[in-house]
């Protein structure tokens, strides 16, 4: 087996004259290193707006290529050419290989799912290669590569390779460890009141706020406008904007994670919010920190702006967010140190549920898949599975009201009410 060592490379673009910062792949080869160029001319183009979408992305290729050096069939070709050799099964058996392991280990990880999703990477890869003009013989548009792991003969197949002969467990009782291992958890009221308290700088409390409130990801909120354009023209500090009857406004997020653009629903009381703690009293200033910093005027597209004026970023979000859990842990013990930033955009479709169904959560009613709710939630989460999110939040939702004593009226939220005005009212009725 060949070693594949990842790096993080920093440098400016000469094409676009931006910062760039991804991973790339360095295969060792006896004593010869080879860039992966291929691999990481796709991780550029891929993974450039997040170090965490480029290490996963980079780690589940470089696991690939490792396997691929196993196999007889590439023993003669040079690691830089495996995307021109390998093909669809190449890719099943890798993910045999994984859940024989698996199994082998009596391993809940990784889960049927993870692999099966890792896989789907390694499809977008070929994909991007087939689309560049590049050699490769993995069809992307079939189905051939998927490894049915629920099929009794793979059942069977995975335990006898495995030498398995007594107290066995199969991969579906090892699924159903791994989902029990991730038992849903919504971050709590004290959780998101000593958070907000505990960062340091003012911006990353207005934007835990804000995803409180819209379930925007971290990337959605960097890109969240001063002044917006086009269809977003509308939006603009609350003191500024038409008021109307409506309590929300729509916004277009340009989604971050390469699916379809979508509208989602802000409610303008948390608009308000953001004027009142973030925008008037510290955007201007930051701004012309901005001006200094760069030598041009702030751009209207650019909101969210750190101590420095520099713009805030999902790394700044991510680890501004670490330090600010040390700060939460020490003034609350119960706070959890699984708790994360990205759990604010799990919140809001919580909360839509509770709304929703009121009085029939806890009923059967709310079993059948509900299309008004459903397409709410998949529209302002940005999923394209619709099923599934809508299973998810309506187990959220009820785990939230049972903790809750079935105290479902105390949980609904009124229209003219920010997240914070919400949270504080929860924490005296409790």
């Amino acid at each position: 087996m060949i070693t594949i060592d990842r790096q993080i490379v920093e440098y400016r673009s000469p094409e676009s004259g931006r910062d760039c910062r991804h991973y790339v792949l360095i295969a060792q080869v006896k004593n010869k290193k080879i860039l992966l160029s291929h691999v990481n001319l796709f991780l550029y183009e891929h993974t450039l707006s997040s170090i965490a979408t480029s290490s996963r992305y980079s780690g589940v290729i470089a696991a690939f290529y490792r396997f691929l050096s196993t196999e007889l069939k590439f023993s003669s070709i040079s690691v830089a050419d495996y995307h021109v050799l390998a093909d669809n099964r190449d890719i099943k058996r890798w993910q045999v290989a994984r859940q024989l392991d698996r199994v082998k280990r009596q391993s809940v990880s990784p889960s049927s799912d993870t692999i099966f999703d890792e896989a789907k990477i390694l499809l977008t890869f070929f994909q991007w290669i087939s689309a560049s003009g590049y050699v490769t013989t993995v069809e992307v548009m079939t189905k051939t590569w998927v490894a049915n792991f629920k099929n009794n003969r793979m059942l069977n197949y995975v335990r006898r390779k495995a030498q398995l002969r007594i107290d066995s467990k199969n991969i579906e009782v090892l699924d159903k460890e791994s989902r029990q291992k991730k038992m849903k958890s919504l971050i709590t009221n004290d959780e998101i009141k000593f958070l907000l308290e505990a960062f340091t700088d003012p911006v990353y409390t207005a934007m835990f706020k804000l995803s409180l409130g819209t379930a925007m990801r971290p990337m959605d909120l960097c890109r969240f406008p001063y002044i917006g354009n086009g269809i977003n023209k509308h939006i603009m500090p609350y003191s500024t904007m038409k008021k109307g009857e409506s309590a929300t406004v729509d916004y277009l997020v340009k989604d971050s994670k390469g699916h379809k653009d979508r509208v989602i629903k802000i409610n303008k009381a948390d608009l308000k919010a953001l004027d009142d703690h973030y925008i008037r009293p510290l955007y201007a200033q930051r701004a012309l920190k901005y001006e200094k910093e760069f030598g041009t005027k702030c751009s209207p597209s650019i909101l969210f702006l750190n101590k420095r004026g520099i713009p805030v970023t999902p790394n700044n979000i991510s680890s501004r967010t670490n330090d600010a859990k040390k700060i939460a842990i020490a003034a609350y013990p119960e706070f959890r140190d699984s708790t994360k930033f990205y759990d604010a955009r799990h919140w809001w479709p919580t909360m839509f549920m509770v709304n929703f169904f009121k009085d029939r959560l806890l009923t059967d009613s709310a079993d059948a898949l509900y299309l008004a709710a459903a397409q709410v939630l998949t529209n302002q989460m940005g999923h394209e599975d619709t099923e599934t999110t809508y299973r998810y939040y309506i187990d959220m939702a009820r785990l939230l009201v049972m903790a809750h004593e079935g105290h479902i009226h105390e949980l609904i939220t009124e229209p003219n009410e920010t997240v914070s005005e919400f949270i504080e009212r929860m924490g005296h009725e409790q």
